[in-house]
């Protein structure tokens, strides 16, 4: 049978080529239809959704954080964030400290300064540990009703990654 001067299988084949070339959607995660495995995991929390690499596993660690809220996203091979709102107040040691600016309910990293040692540097201890605070010289914005701060960092190198933690960093989204 043919439309147009087309066969009826060529028109299949065509549309099908035609929708090809558009691409394909990917489903949350960052899987595609094709069977790949996803690459990411969203957290959802009552305070904000995070965006990890997988197998990060989440566990609440609030009654060991000097914050009225704290959650830690790990791997095995220690990679680690912390996210934790509404700071009780305390003293720290890092290898580094980054800024951020709040950009509606998210964040955005405008600085990173690594600690090149003395006080507050913790530079000699075999591991790596940042903080992320607010650029402001006073009390940190409210995102969503709460004050944000960020730890990160590999309990098993004084190495990092840092494109990787800024991006999972900016994936918060404060509800």
């Amino acid at each position: 049978m043919k439309a147009k001067g087309i066969t009826l299988g060529a028109a299949a084949l065509l549309v099908a080529l035609v929708l090809g070339a558009c691409g394909t959607s990917q489903p949350a995660g960052g899987a595609d239809p094709g069977g790949e495995k996803p690459r990411t995991t969203t957290h959802t929390e009552d305070n904000w959704t995070i965006v990890t690499p997988v197998g990060w596993v989440r566990t609440d660690i609030t009654k060991d954080a000097d914050a009225k809220k704290a959650i830690r996203y790990a791997h095995a091979d220690g990679r680690y964030v912390i996210v934790a709102i509404d700071p009780l107040g305390s003293g720290y040691e890092s290898d580094a400290v980054w800024r951020y600016e709040v950009k509606g309910n998210r964040f955005e990293i405008v600085s990173k300064d690594d600690c090149t040692g003395g006080q507050g540097c913790s530079i000699d201890d075999q591991r790596y540990d940042g903080y992320v605070f607010s650029k402001n010289t006073g009390p940190a914005p409210k995102v969503a009703g709460h004050e944000y701060y960020f730890i990160f960092g590999n309990t098993k190198s004084t190495t990092i990654d840092a494109d990787e933690f800024e991006t999972i960093i900016e994936s918060l989204e404060a509800k």
